[in-house]
């Protein structure tokens, strides 16, 4: 029989029930015993599958609707390629950067899934964008952020984090103000994660995630050296009506 997870996090965040479910090819997934479940214990469940797409029977049989694609890239990571790069690694805001940076995750938010998705909607999901600025801050879930000011405003920002135990660098998250886009800030967020990385860490690789409603991020990883497809997620989302 399959579990869904139950998470506490997004329950209290959204304040309904959420749980989740992953799929790989060893999975063995019944979606009408997963509607039962998720009828009786949840309002909203994200199913992730990870390689393959659920085949049509299944989406229709378990009431699924697909929301996203996610890609994972990566890059072998040598320091001393970027040993001499220039960087300022935060965990610090002052009130005007950190309205700013709001204001450019709210921005980014519109890509993510729970933006259209009837039962978050955008304004909870500006606040959890928001949520992602504070936890870097915070040294909670990332590990801090750089940024790109222009004057006095920051255009752009970057959260980054440390796996020491693999010795990964993750991004999280990364934006950068609508006015400012297609002139490099992007490339000069990185450009400093990778001078942090080769002067404080032991990292050997770099994973960044990414939605493929965002058209621009394929082509954008391609240009700053990912060349590797880790991982294929397929994330689907059940609605208790």
């Amino acid at each position: 029989m399959i579990s869904i997870e139950p998470l506490e996090w997004d329950s209290d965040f959204f304040k309904m029930r959420v749980g989740r479910i992953s799929i790989h090819a060893d999975t063995d997934f019944d979606p009408e015993d997963f509607k039962i479940q998720a009828l009786k214990n949840f309002d909203l469940v994200y199913v992730f599958s990870y390689e393959k797409m659920l085949t049509q029977s299944q989406i229709i049989s378990a009431d699924l609707d697909l929301v996203d694609v996610m890609l994972t890239m990566s890059k072998p990571f040598n320091k001393n390629e970027y040993i001499t790069n220039q960087y300022e690694f935060r965990n610090y805001l002052f009130e005007s950067e950190l309205k700013d940076c709001y204001a450019i995750a709210e921005n980014t938010s519109i890509v993510s899934r729970f933006f259209s998705e009837e039962k978050v909607g955008p304004h909870k999901t500006k606040l959890l964008y928001r949520k992602w600025i504070d936890n870097a801050v915070q040294k909670s879930f990332s590990d801090g952020l750089f940024i790109v000011k222009d004057k006095q405003e920051v255009i752009g920002l970057h959260l980054i984090k440390v796996d020491g135990k693999n010795n990964e660098g993750i991004f999280t998250l990364t934006g950068v103000n609508p006015k400012c886009k297609r002139v490099g800030i992007g490339r000069k967020l990185w450009e400093q994660s990778f001078g942090f990385f080769s002067n404080e860490t032991e990292i050997v690789n770099v994973k960044s995630s990414f939605s493929m409603n965002n058209a621009d991020s394929f082509n954008f990883h391609l240009k700053m050296g990912f060349q590797k497809i880790v991982e294929v997620k397929y994330i689907y989302h059940f609605r208790n009506s």
